[in-house]
């Protein structure tokens, strides 16, 4: 199945199932406590839950893709270009 694809149903599936389709914060929120869950995880060195957690924030930027009107394949092929030449300042040294 292709992630646009995906990105639909994950809309669709919280529609139906009545979770939220519209505020951006509340989902910015939920998010932020997946990445908890997964920080959690990581610490217990709980793979099971770590492999979770991500997942759970994968269906999160879907769903949020639909809510913003952004299409999650250009969005994605569109930053793994930048990423090719971009010049990262971060803690991590090649």
């Amino acid at each position: 199945m292709e992630l646009r694809q995906m990105q639909k149903e994950i809309y669709e599936n919280k529609k139906k199932r009545g979770f939220n389709i519209s505020d951006v914060g509340k989902e910015i929120v939920l998010m932020t406590e997946e990445l908890g869950e997964l920080a959690k995880a990581f610490k217990n060195q709980d793979k099971t839950a770590q492999i979770d957690a991500v997942g759970d924030l994968l269906v999160y930027c879907l769903g949020l893709c639909e809510i913003l009107g952004v299409n999650s394949e250009e969005l994605i092929q569109k930053i793994v270009e930048v990423n090719k030449t971009r010049t990262h300042r971060g803690f991590l040294k090649e």
